[in-house]
């Protein structure tokens, strides 16, 4: 009875051993990382493999639009991402795939992917003020998802391609991160109305 005993209280000594190994391997999974220059919450996210709303959450931030500051210390838990936002984020690439078919020009399809643009005249809407962006060079974004002076290749529904670097935003950003707006004159801009695209970060 007693060697009866004696194991039964191995093995739950040892299945509590067992279990705070579990408790420290998970605790372990959140990390400390200090915000530094030209940082976004999505590229924090991107480059730790999770999300930025689960950085929000862990850091009660206001949103996904955030402002974020060099030496600012965040929390990351690395695991948060699920396999569920994993495939969601590469669904552009399966999409495309007929898409660019017919581009002789084309020689990879990975990471495009396909997004709505309008287009504005920066001129026109800083109304009047005058505004430092030139117009016809530039693309305005979500900068949580494009910081500035991210170097976009943009493939329009003509077939045609773009180069353009992020150097603008718009209030469309917060309700609509999937969108951006390209600058072009405003006889222009009239003209494209609204479009859906193929986008590509080159740079």
């Amino acid at each position: 009875m007693l060697q009866k005993t004696f194991v039964t209280r191995s093995l739950i000594l040892f299945g509590t051993l067992i279990g705070l190994g579990f408790a420290t391997t998970s605790a372990s999974a959140a990390t400390t990382y200090t915000v530094k220059s030209g940082d976004s919450l999505w590229a924090i996210a991107d480059q730790f493999n999770t999300t930025t709303q689960a950085i929000v959450n862990a850091n009660h931030l206001s949103g996904t639009s955030a402002t974020i500051h060099p030496n600012e210390r965040l929390i990351v838990k690395k695991a948060a991402k699920s396999t569920a936002s994993t495939q969601i984020k590469d669904l552009p690439e399966t999409s495309t795939t007929t898409k660019t078919s017919t581009d002789t020009n084309s020689t990879t399809t990975s990471g495009w992917q396909t997004m709505v643009a309008t287009a504005y005249d920066p001129q026109v809407a800083a109304g009047g003020q005058g505004t430092s962006i030139p117009t016809g060079t530039g693309v305005a974004a979500a900068l949580d998802r494009f910081p500035k002076g991210t170097e976009l290749e943009i493939k329009f529904q003509d077939g045609h391609t773009e180069q353009r670097v992020v150097n603008d935003t718009g209030t469309f950003a917060y309700s609509n991160p999937n969108q951006l707006d390209i600058s072009m004159t405003n006889a222009e801009a009239m003209q494209f109305g609204r479009q859906s695209i193929q986008v590509r970060v080159i740079g």
